[in-house]
Parts: structure tokens; C-alpha cells; sequence
């Protein structure tokens, strides 16, 4: 994770930045991609906090989507 810092970031600076994040995530599924994987590290570091710390192999399994198939 970053570390944040107190002074402000300039505003050509974030904004460069905003555009090669798009540039990157410029589908639906690459965005929700990014998303789960913070949100897996984030979960990961809240249950080590709280002296549960589980891997992020074991979180990726629990919160798998099973694919269906037809049949």
C-alpha cells in the first residue's frame, strides 16, 4: 500500500496519473479486477489486526465465483 504523505500532490501530477490508471483499467472487468484485488489485501491486513491473519490464496478461494456449467 502507498504511503501517504502530508503535503498535497499536485494537481498535473494526480491528474497524469488519474489518466494512465484509465489507460490501464479501460474495461468494466479490469476495473472490478483492481478493485477485488485492494479489497482482498485490505481484508487480509484488517484480520491480521485482529490476530486472524489468513492468506491471500485462502481469501482468493473463499470468495471465488464457481463457474457453472450447462449440462
Amino acid at each position: 500500500m502507498n504511503q501517504r504523505t502530508s503535503q498535497p500532490m499536485d494537481p498535473t501530477q494526480a491528474n497524469t496519473l488519474l489518466h494512465q490508471w484509465r489507460s490501464r483499467h479501460n474495461t468494466p472487468a479490469k476495473v472490478a479486477a483492481a478493485h477485488r484485488k485492494i479489497l482482498l489485501e485490505r481484508v487480509s491486513h484488517s484480520m491480521a489486526f485482529e490476530n486472524q491473519p489468513v492468506s491471500m490464496e485462502r481469501l482468493r478461494t473463499l470468495t471465488a465465483t464457481p463457474k457453472i456449467t450447462e449440462g
